[in-house]
């Protein structure tokens, strides 16, 4: 095992309102690798953990928050990394010796090797079920290995319509739940298994067309486990997919011309997505709240020659840091961007009423909450008059997809009324408020 100091400064995450030029963050620090194939965060011990498949250079590079680095040797063809649920154990598909390789995460030794058959190639790797599962070979199938029995058993030929490099992941909600997602021109597909039964039983699958997905490059499962989100190399953008059926759930629009590469979905069901370009126009990496089109703010990483890489994101686990790595055209070596996030985006309220209302009469109030917010956000109404000043509470009313709202009331009292609206704010949004008066009539 050999270890680096990254020497650079961190890069820190410049929050942009959307429609804005996309702010910069710092260029990152250099990783001892110079190709990626998978990237872990275990929120446990504050590790990250990036694998590369470089033939008998193959490794796992290990780094702190904080940018110190190390990295485990000797995983030629390093491919697919897995955490199991209690982060305890790393596992690495080393695919040119046939192995995959598991490791305590706190210390970093070796602690066990299952070889699965020799050609057999182990590429993505999953835990769901209590047992561990890899897709492999130059057709695709998948296969299993059951860590938890005292002797470990390996099962091959469980699904031969996969491909080479399908993508494995875990649902955060279920630990029975395997999701696999293929890239092949001619398979692009999406397939959930209920693996409680210790086999793979296909719940559902569903195959896209060339224009809806076509060549996967990430895909995550939120953590609330009720959708899937991806990155393809021809999409309209980052789709999310409900994890029951597989039926559409949004696109989070893409900025064009980029091509996704990565996406990851936060603790919050916030959804992180990554282009491929080398534009100072075009930002790199795009935060959605769930269901959005449009992203919450963008940010370009590093310097515009500099690019993110397939599955080059991550989300802490805590969701106060995205990660993310970057190559650049010419320069040997990745790219480290550790990107705190801290700022909010500032939210405004308009609020809309008649000026005049007689009693007994139902008026509307109408307003819009900018910019997007998640599905599910309310704003609280409150009705001030003589009656009573210190204001009577109408409620909570659903904010809509575009950010508008309807509320209604029926004073019962001539006078003015002064209803206020009010925004809580959330963890990517500031609390906002607006105010409008009425004059209630007696006729």
């Amino acid at each position: 095992m050999l270890s680096a100091t990254f020497a650079a400064a961190l890069g820190s995450l410049v929050l942009a309102i959307p429609g804005t030029a996309p702010a910069y963050a710092a260029t990152g620090v250099s990783l001892p690798l110079y190709q990626l194939a998978d990237m872990k965060v275990d929120g446990s011990h504050q590790k990250i953990f990036l694998s590369m498949p470089a033939g008998a250079d193959g490794r796992v590079v290990v780094s702190d928050y904080d940018g110190k680095s190390t990295w485990l040797s000797g995983l030629p063809g390093a491919g697919g990394l897995a955490l199991s649920p209690d982060e305890q154990t790393l596992y690495v598909a080393a695919r040119d010796i046939d192995t995959i390789v598991a490791y305590d995460t706190a210390t970093l030794a070796e602690t066990a090797r299952y070889h699965v058959g020799d050609g057999i190639a182990p590429w993505g790797v999953a835990v769901a079920g209590g047992k561990l599962w890899f897709g492999y070979g130059s057709g695709g199938d998948l296969g299993s290995i059951d860590i938890g029995a005292a002797e470990p058993v390996v099962a091959l030929g469980l699904d031969s319509s996969l491909d080479f490099g399908a993508e494995l992941v875990a649902s955060p909600a279920d630990p029975n739940v395997l999701v696999v997602g293929t890239g092949d021109p001619n398979r692009n597909t999406l397939t959930v298994y209920d693996v409680s039964s210790g086999s793979p039983v296909m719940t559902k699958r569903r195959v896209l067309s060339g224009t809806e997905m076509n060549g996967l490059r990430d895909i995550d499962v939120a953590p609330d486990g009720r959708s899937i989100v991806t990155a393809a190399l021809i999409s309209p953008g980052y789709r999310a997919f409900r994890l029951d059926d597989l039926s559409d759930v949004a696109t989070h629009a893409a900025p064009a011309p980029a091509s996704p590469v990565a996406v990851a979905a936060g603790p919050d069901g916030t959804v992180a997505g990554a282009t491929q370009n080398t534009s100072a126009d075009v930002p790199d990496v795009s935060v959605y709240a769930p269901q959005a089109s449009a992203p919450l703010t963008s940010v370009e990483v590093g310097t515009a020659t500099q690019t993110p890489v397939v599955r080059g994101l991550a989300w802490a686990p805590d969701g106060s840091r995205l990660f993310a790595v970057t190559n650049e055209s010419g320069v040997m070596g990745l790219r480290f961007h550790s990107l705190p996030v801290t700022t909010p985006v500032q939210t405004t309220l308009d609020l809309v009423a008649p000026a005049t209302s007689r009693k007994g009469r139902t008026l509307t109030l109408t307003g819009t909450l900018t910019p997007g917010i998640a599905p599910g956000t309310t704003v609280t109404v409150t009705r001030h008059d003589a009656a009573a000043p210190e204001g009577v509470s109408l409620g909570s009313v659903p904010v809509a997809a575009d950010g508008t709202f309807t509320a209604t009331d029926t004073p019962a009292k001539p006078g003015e009324v002064r209803y206020v609206v009010t925004y809580g704010g959330d963890r990517w949004h500031t609390a906002s408020s607006a105010e409008a008066t009425v004059e209630i009539t007696r006729s």
